[in-house]
């Protein structure tokens, strides 16, 4: 069932809800009045108006469950057709505009001058985004959510050394099976919480806000055809994390960004729907099995201690989202045992997680996140 006809039937059921619980309120006072005049008289007409208030509120949360649901409807009806259309004209078109961002992703890759210019620009973008997307957020907080997407490039990284067979390229560090498990958690999360649909980036990919989450296939997924080294294969999170990005480990990252991911290079330099690069790397020193600096558009997920739920919490992180403590709800995506409370024995749900409503809002301002 679309998002917006299914949030339609869980508000109007909230509605019905209410009006039971506002007319028992209304009972429980008739029943609790003096029994003595003038006193009887006015206890009355306070149930009186409690019961038209109750009635009048019901009318109004159905009304406007209807408005709401009306435009929903009508906004991805209109993003459909528009989508057809554009994704037409970007995946013949595109290509020359990715051409185009190439080049200045060629700049990018130089370390640290490189990464002050990639920095920067996904900063400017962040804000020029975010601040065009208030008028999103206003409508979503009302309960106005059409659908939007969140585009992913997911690339599984080779180890360095031969593999028993004697291929040079090395073996992948992660199954396909295993990353497409990953892949349609986050897919299913997205679509069900915020009305985002996780799609790969790539030509010729329709969408409807009519249509259930996404099913990940195979082709969601690439394997780098080179064997890796220590500066991509093992990398830490944090702070040491944006000091490798500064140096060669920003510089790798980004060249197989460019190269593995080229269809979404004008995205990545202009911000606009920008796809998250998810790169499936050996290991994350420390205790993390994944990480996304934010300030980057890739994220590196821990191929040997990664949970079902890791691709969705870092693409999280990416649409800025941050970590919650898990004894407070342990079924939230940005939920850990590392945040406010280390000593917790309460481990994170990680078979199926939720956002909450202000974590919606921000996912669906992110830069990475759009309606075209």
């Amino acid at each position: 069932m679309p998002a917006c006809l299914e949030w339609a039937e869980q508000r109007s059921e909230e509605c019905s809800e209410t009006e039971d619980q506002g007319y028992n309120e209304c009972d429980d006072w008739d029943r609790r009045c003096c029994d003595w005049w003038p006193c009887s008289w006015a206890c009355k007409v306070i149930t009186w108006v409690c019961v038209g208030y109750t009635w009048v509120s019901n009318i109004v949360c159905v009304a406007w469950d209807v408005v709401t649901t009306a435009v929903c409807v009508l906004w991805d009806i209109a993003t459909t057709v528009i989508n057809a259309i554009l994704v037409t004209l970007e995946s013949t078109l595109g290509w020359v505009l990715s051409a185009v961002a190439f080049i200045v992703e060629l700049l990018e890759m130089i370390p640290v001058l490189g990464t002050l210019i990639r920095w920067i620009l996904n900063f400017v973008s962040f804000l020029l985004w975010t601040v065009a997307s208030l008028i999103d957020a206003g409508l979503g907080y009302i309960g106005i959510r059409p659908e939007k997407l969140l585009r992913v490039c997911t690339i599984i990284l080779r180890d360095e050394a031969s593999d028993a067979e004697g291929d040079e390229r090395g073996t992948p560090v992660a199954s396909v099976d295993t990353v497409r498990v990953w892949l349609q958690l986050a897919a299913d999360v997205y679509k069900r919480d915020a009305n985002v649909r996780l799609i790969p980036s790539r030509p010729f990919k329709y969408t409807t806000g009519f249509a259930d989450a996404e099913q990940v296939t195979d082709d969601w997924i690439q394997i780098d055809s080179d064997p890796g080294d220590s500066d991509t294969l093992d990398v830490a999170c944090n702070a040491p994390g944006a000091g490798a990005d500064w140096l060669l480990t920003g510089t790798k990252y980004q060249a197989k960004a460019s190269t593995r991911c080229f269809y979404g290079a004008w995205r990545r330099v202009l911000g606009y729907g920008a796809p998250v690069t998810c790169f499936v790397i050996r290991d994350i020193p420390g205790n993390a099995v994944g990480c996304c600096l934010w300030i980057t558009d890739y994220a590196t997920i821990e191929a040997g201690g990664a949970t079902p739920r890791t691709v969705a919490h870092e693409l999280g992180h990416a649409c800025n989202l941050w970590h919650l403590c898990v004894d407070d709800d342990r079924r939230n995506l940005m939920a850990t045992q590392n945040e406010c409370s280390p000593q917790s024995t309460t481990p994170p749900n990680t078979a199926n997680p939720r956002l909450s409503d202000w974590q919606v809002l921000l996912v669906r301002a992110s830069k990475h996140v759009t309606y075209f």
